[in-house]
């Protein structure tokens, strides 16, 4: 099962680049030592690779720079990848959110209530509030926002509140970009036009009227890509300023300058950004010690740590330019065909594919905008050879889409020993959340469209009778499981092996429903440190899939994975999503893929 083994595709730990001696960053070189083919046959084209080893690196070069590992907080919409989620989780970092979603999805990967940063121009009060009630740290994106997070305050005086109050700045100062490119204007955050924030000439009269709430954050967003380190700088002296101010004329105290993201990575060759570590040297004179000053790092954290994998399915030549078509493209890489911002591509063998040449290189979908490399040479590939897209790890696969029906290939990590795992299966065709929603054929009838002559006949019991399946209506209450045991694979996923007895043989879906959801239940309860089942746990959501047979002839085994608990409105009532895989011994993958969203309730009313 491939989510189980970790099969070594690499011949030694891979170097990585964190721009030790150059002030520039170099592009990353853990992909080239991949073995493209091997892992491409193994766990497919389409596929998101995840390098836990340079995450780690630049998370520290970040922290480094920080001062700590909380103040390095990561865009979720960055990357909202559970594996590259849960990685930095586990490093220590903040998790910044802008929805109700995010957190959710940040919760389940592992960061704690008090490690959720909330802010969003369209904001929703509700979760900023039980952010902020639960030790979260809410960035106020307008002045309406800070007045009605007041509101809430003066009414709810007896709730005790432990998170803090930022206010995202729209600064005075101008903010450009080195290089004017054709995106520019679309990722200059803090111009003074802009939507974000609250200006700052207006900040400090604004806060002297708020009556419940203290203000101890500001924040502000230079824009995505910057190339140079010189804004920042700029940003943090205005903002320290700026701090100092409000302390003088209000009751505020400013503790948190929060200098944001947007410190941009190079995708070729020929593209020159500020390392990480000669940013921290050219911001280190405006770090104020009387201050702490978090970050949050999209492109230079998380950038350069994941590559997409595809593969050349098609080779034609038209009026001379030889075309070589790939399976992945605008549907996972909107960013580059779009924006053109080009990135590296690897072949076969782990060199760069030209910059320039005849030939291109094309993506899958269907518009002319669908290339990835215009301009290269295609004659070292033929049709079935591996290919990989390098720094895909920030705005890739957060706007990826199912155009043309395309789907994720799913996800691997390699580990810092080399070793491969994968940690999310490629998507299924229903995985398209129009088509798992719909209520199938009751458009037309909806619309009155239908006609009588598309309606089915009416069934009474009679005519039900033959139509159903007397195993599953009568014999399947025959159906009896004993556990002989669980393995714990991992700090959060068990592995049990079951004897089953079935009078068809194998494994039916409501059976493999009944299996993976009571093994879930087993699964979940001692992850959340519990001998016996004491309180309600219940399933709220179900997705399976079997492609093949389990046999109940032989020991079945079930995979539990279980995320972090999160809480949703309900104070009492937490949420959790499971992952299972089920197969007999021997098999070389899943015969049966699922997931379930589960609740529980611990408390005393709920004991009872």
């Amino acid at each position: 099962m491939s989510n189980r083994t970790a099969t070594a595709l690499q011949t030694a730990r891979l170097p990585v680049e964190i721009g030790l001696e150059s002030p520039f960053a170099s592009l990353e070189a853990w992909s080239a030592a991949l073995d493209l083919r091997a892992l491409r046959d193994q766990f497919g084209s389409c596929l998101w690779v995840v390098s836990a080893a340079q995450l780690r690196a630049n998370f520290d070069e970040w922290a480094r720079l920080a001062g700590a590992a909380a103040r390095v907080c990561f865009p979720v919409k960055a990357n909202p990848s559970p594996a590259v989620l849960e990685l930095l989780a586990s490093f220590g970092a903040r998790a910044e959110c802008a929805s109700p979603a995010e957190i959710l999805l940040a919760r389940l990967a592992g960061f704690a209530s008090d490690r959720i940063v909330y802010g969003s121009p369209a904001p929703d009060l509700d979760a900023a509030w039980r952010v902020y009630r639960d030790g979260g740290t809410v960035v106020a994106d307008s002045a309406e926002m800070l007045r009605a997070l007041d509101t809430r305050a003066t009414e709810q005086r007896a709730v005790i509140c432990s998170g803090r109050i930022f206010v995202r700045v729209n600064p005075s100062i101008d903010i450009r970009y080195r290089r004017s490119e054709s995106w520019s204007e679309l990722t200059a955050h803090a111009r003074k036009t802009g939507k974000f924030g609250v200006a700052s000439e207006e900040l400090t009269d604004l806060l002297r009227t708020l009556q419940s709430i203290k203000v101890s954050g500001l924040h502000a967003h230079v824009g995505t890509q910057m190339d140079h380190a010189e804004p920042f700088v700029d940003l943090a002296r205005h903002l320290g300023e700026l701090a100092m101010d409000i302390e003088h004329s209000s009751a505020h105290r400013i503790e948190v300058l929060d200098l944001g993201g947007g410190l941009g990575i190079p995708f070729t060759d020929n593209d020159l950004f500020p390392s990480i570590r000669a940013f921290g040297r050219a911001l280190a004179p405006q770090l104020a010690t009387r201050f702490e000053h978090w970050f949050e790092p999209g492109h230079a954290l998380v950038g350069n740590a994941v590559a997409l994998v595809g593969t050349v399915t098609a080779v034609k030549s038209t009026r001379g330019v030889r075309w070589a078509i790939a399976d992945v493209g605008s549907d996972q890489l909107a960013k580059i065909t779009l924006l053109n911002w080009r990135h590296r591509i690897l072949g076969p063998s782990g060199e760069p594919l030209p910059m320039s040449g005849p030939d291109a290189l094309g993506g899958p979908l269907c518009f002319s905008g669908d290339t990835l490399l215009p301009s290269t040479d295609t004659s070292g590939l033929a049709v079935g050879d591996p290919v990989l897209v390098q720094h895909t790890g920030a705005y890739c696969a957060a706007l990826a889409s199912t155009f043309n029906g395309r789907r994720s290939g799913g996800t691997v990590v390699v580990a810092e020993d080399g070793s491969v795992h994968r940690v999310s299966e490629p998507a299924a065709a229903l995985d398209e959340p129009l088509a798992r929603t719909h209520a199938w054929s009751t458009t037309a009838a909806a619309a009155g469209m239908d006609g009588d002559a598309q309606r089915p006949r009416a069934l009474d019991a009679d005519a039900i009778a033959p139509l159903s399946s007397r195993v599953l209506r009568e014999d399947l209450c025959e159906e009896r499981w004993d556990y002989r045991g669980a393995t714990a694979v991992g700090a959060r996923s068990y592995e049990f092996e079951l004897d089953v007895r079935s009078p068809i043989g194998f494994v039916s879906m409501p059976l493999a429903i009944r299996l993976a959801g009571d093994a879930a239940i087993v699964a979940v309860l001692s992850v959340l440190g519990h001998a016996t089942k004491a309180f309600p746990v219940w399933g709220t959501s179900l997705d399976l899939q079997m492609p093949r047979q389990v046999s109940t002839s032989r020991p079945v085994r079930v995979r539990i994975d279980v995320s972090h608990a999160a809480t949703r409105s309900k104070a009492q009532t937490k949420h959790l999503a499971v992952r299972f895989g089920m197969w007999n011994e021997g098999e070389p993958g899943p015969s049966a893929t699922g997931s379930f969203e589960i609740m529980f309730d611990e408390s005393p009313a709920a004991k009872a």
